[in-house]
């Protein structure tokens, strides 16, 4: 099924002119839109209209495309945010606060005229402002948790104003925003037939994300609760499948934006950049040794402490979403009859990268083909050894997907209510009920049950539910954000970030490999760690024996100096509007 919001939206795009424009002006006030005398005569003209919040660029993710987290590395290159050198004309923050304030100057423009429209009735008319009220409060509530104090204005700005206006508290604008949510749900439908929009259940999920963000926690287990006891959602069966271009609008997902490749509605980031070298693609974005190391062993205990985690086969005995988020290669789970040199099936062509393994599988045409995703064959393959799997599918290998940008989904919805109250201690069979809904899904297409979380105490259930998030959520924007919600962000993205040793790489398949990597680790039967790093009390692994003993080498240096909990203020917009102050640090 393909009823997308777009089928409109791209028509509107072509009749309206509504594109994005570039000036060196502050972007507070809508100079593009139809002008209100033609336009909102007809139902359909608010229709199209709002159907503009539905543009990706306003619905901007953290660490996905920018590696902002301790999740994924792009091989040594560091982003702003872990060299620790953001700055108030640092691109992201700068283009998400435009584009956010882009789309809030569209919503406006429909408010205004909803509050003075004769074209509409009430029921209509109560369903738009609800959609307005959504799209609003999403784009602030991204602005106030990532740069806290900002502009808040509930009418259209003149450029004169735009000029002059201040920033208002985060604490002001959030009671706010939680009423725009409040009014959504009241007035949004629990589903559509047809083209999808916003929903009551986005609405109370939307909620609870930022009441969470904003340590609300009573507010986001209430509105978490309302959006479960909607009824209208489910959690996918097939966790791996779920995030396939191919598996669209899911019983799981809550809110999304669809992507189109007939629209040329696609990925906007490289995609060649996740892709194994083997299959065309650069092997250039990683997953980073610290999520690998992060999934607890089938027994439910942390690497450091099962007896069931082997260092030689980093993913074998482990949470069933590992191996569904980074392709797995050595064994995987006892009577496999792999070794740690062995590799996997990964879209039909073996996915290595031992050193030795100068040859792997074609599975699809039965050949051995040379290895270009071991190091020993090309310098620039993955330099940890370890490649993104998470909804990575043949789809990719033409360097165009579309898979849907899921912006909430009800694993989410459920792990914020666990978090929501076990923050309040209000732990009773319900959050045990949540997390273990989560953990039997991961579970349910493996040979592994699920160890449930029996625990009651406070301090060992933070533990579980922040560590069940990284591993449910793994390369879907929030690793970021929690991070900055727990103050952890110093302690996670401070340090360095690790890969292999140095191998010799020649592309002759009859050359053996040398150097450090064979003498060290391989030649000592220690592939792929050579010993088991430890997990500390906030599930963060450290690798610094690894690195003491020879076993691997630092990549580079990084660090997060606290004025980064927020981002700047553009320092553009600050030169054109004094009244705009800049956040301590910058």
């Amino acid at each position: 099924m393909r009823k997308y919001i777009f089928n409109t939206y791209y028509t509107f795009l072509i009749l309206g002119g509504l594109l994005l424009n570039s000036c060196t002006e502050l972007d507070l006030v809508q100079q593009d839109a139809a002008s209100s005398a033609t336009w909102y005569q007809s139902k359909d003209q608010f229709r199209q209209s709002l159907n503009e919040g539905y543009r990706e660029v306003f619905w901007p993710l953290d660490e996905v495309y920018e590696g902002m987290d301790d999740d994924w590395q792009r091989r040594d290159v560091l982003n702003a945010v872990k060299a620790g050198n953001i700055s108030s004309e640092y691109a992201k923050s700068n283009t998400d606060w435009s584009n956010l304030y882009k789309g809030i100057a569209r919503v406006l423009k429909v408010v205004n005229q909803l509050e003075n429209q004769t074209v509409l009735n009430e029921v209509e008319a109560s369903q738009f402002m609800g959609e307005a009220n959504f799209l609003r409060a999403s784009f602030y509530s991204y602005l106030i948790t990532h740069f806290g104090d900002v502009p808040f204005y509930e009418e259209e700005l003149t450029v004169d104003e735009s000029f002059v206006v201040e920033r208002t508290s985060k604490e002001t604008i959030k009671q706010k925003l939680y009423e725009y949510y409040d009014n959504a749900a009241a007035n949004l439908p629990v589903s559509y037939n047809g083209l999808k929009y916003a929903t009551k259940g986005a609405a109370y999920a939307m909620k609870a994300r930022l009441a969470l963000y904003m340590g609300d926690y009573e507010i986001a287990a209430a509105a978490a609760q309302n959006c479960m006891d909607l009824d209208e959602y489910e959690l996918y069966p097939n966790y791996a499948e779920l995030f396939a271009p191919t598996t669209k609008n899911s019983v799981e997902t809550i809110f999304h934006i669809p992507r189109n490749t007939d629209l040329n509605i696609i990925r906007n980031d490289n995609v060649r950049d996740f892709l194994p070298r083997n299959h065309g693609g650069y092997a250039g974005r990683n997953p980073t040794w610290e999520l690998l190391a992060s999934y607890e062993c089938t027994d439910g205990l942390p690497i450091d402490e099962s007896p069931l985690f082997d260092p030689q086969n980093p993913f074998k005995n482990r949470d069933p979403r590992l191996l569904a988020t980074i392709a797995p290669f050595g064994s995987l789970e006892d009577g496999d009859g792999l070794a740690p040199d062995s590799g996997s099936n990964f879209m039909d062509i073996e996915y290595n990268p031992h050193p030795e393994a100068k040859l792997v599988r074609d599975y699809e045409n039965n050949v051995d083909v040379r290895n270009q995703d071991t190091r020993s064959i090309g310098a620039f393959a993955a330099f940890n050894g370890l490649v993104f799997k998470k909804g990575v599918t043949k789809d990719w290998k033409d360097y165009r997907t579309d898979p849907d940008l899921i912006i909430v989904r009800y694993a989410d919805v459920l792990l914020m209510y666990a978090e929501a109250k076990i923050e309040l201690n209000q732990i009773d069979q319900s959050v045990l009920e949540a997390l273990n809904a989560v953990r039997d899904r991961a579970y349910a297409n493996s040979s592994f049950v699920n160890p449930e979380i029996t625990t009651t105490n406070q301090e060992e259930l933070r533990y579980k539910v922040r560590n069940e998030r990284r591993a449910e959520l793994a390369f879907e924007g929030r690793r970021y954000m929690d991070l900055i919600r727990w103050k952890l962000a110093e302690k996670a993205l401070t340090g360095f970030t690790y890969g292999l040793l140095n191998v010799t790489a020649d592309a002759n398949t009859d050359v053996a490999p040398s150097g450090p990597l064979m003498s060290d680790l391989v030649d000592k039967d220690l592939w792929f760690w050579g010993e088991t790093p430890e997990i500390d009390e906030d599930g963060l692994p450290d690798f610094t024996g690894l690195l003491n003993a020879g076993y691997c080498r630092t990549l580079n240096v990084i660090t997060f100096p606290e004025r980064q909990y927020l981002f700047p203020i553009p320092e553009e917009d600050r030169l054109l509007n004094p009244n705009l102050t800049q956040n301590s640090g910058y």
